[in-house]
């Protein structure tokens, strides 16, 4: 029996999936340990009566399990690992929190209307880091050569940060970064 997920659909386009990364992290994990699922692609601008009665927040995704639909993308995610053991997507616990703190620094930067504010330089020494622990551990992965749950984490928020500040600052990840670089292309 198929999984049900609600995912966020694409602005103007509601049969194609949309820019959430939470909602692609839960699709990522779903299609890596081979779940079959049935998607639902919510309209976030017009959401569905039988969304909201399911979602009273209005948040994506939700999941369905065992009759209950649960929210937020480390609970879904946990769950799913839990129901479908096999591949292991565990993170080894020396790098679950790699990255963590990326995303908070992108939208930082992202929302900064002073350049001199160190929001730059705040994601710029985040970016490093990755770099510096994917050059150093063999990669291509976080935890080497084997998908774990950080990495369906933090390649949609990387993908995310690309494309907005490309588009919003016109600024891209710095080549010296080669190893960010080679990681969002695996």
């Amino acid at each position: 029996m198929a999984v049900e997920i609600c995912v966020k659909a694409a602005v103007g386009a509601p049969d194609i999936l949309g820019d959430c990364p939470f909602s692609q992290r839960a699709l990522l994990t779903l299609e890596e340990k081979k779940v079959p699922y049935k998607r639902h692609l919510i309209n976030i601008s017009d959401k569905p009566q039988w969304f909201m009665e399911i979602s009273p927040e209005g948040k994506v995704p939700v999941v369905k399990f065992d009759d209950k639909w649960v929210a937020d993308s480390d609970v879904i995610v946990r769950i799913i690992e839990e129901k479908y053991p096999e591949p292991s997507l565990t993170n080894p616990p020396e790098f679950a929190s790699l990255g963590s703190k990326i995303f908070p620094s992108f939208v930082n930067f992202l929302k900064s209307k002073d350049p001199n504010d160190g929001t730059e330089q705040a994601l710029l020494e985040e970016l490093k880091a990755l770099d510096e622990h994917l050059k150093t551990h063999g990669g291509p992965f976080i935890a080497g050569e084997k998908v774990t749950a950080v990495d369906l984490s933090l390649a949609p928020k990387l993908y995310h940060l690309q494309v907005a500040l490309e588009h919003f600052k016109q600024w891209t990840v710095p080549e010296s970064l080669a190893h960010v670089h080679g990681y969002t292309k695996v």
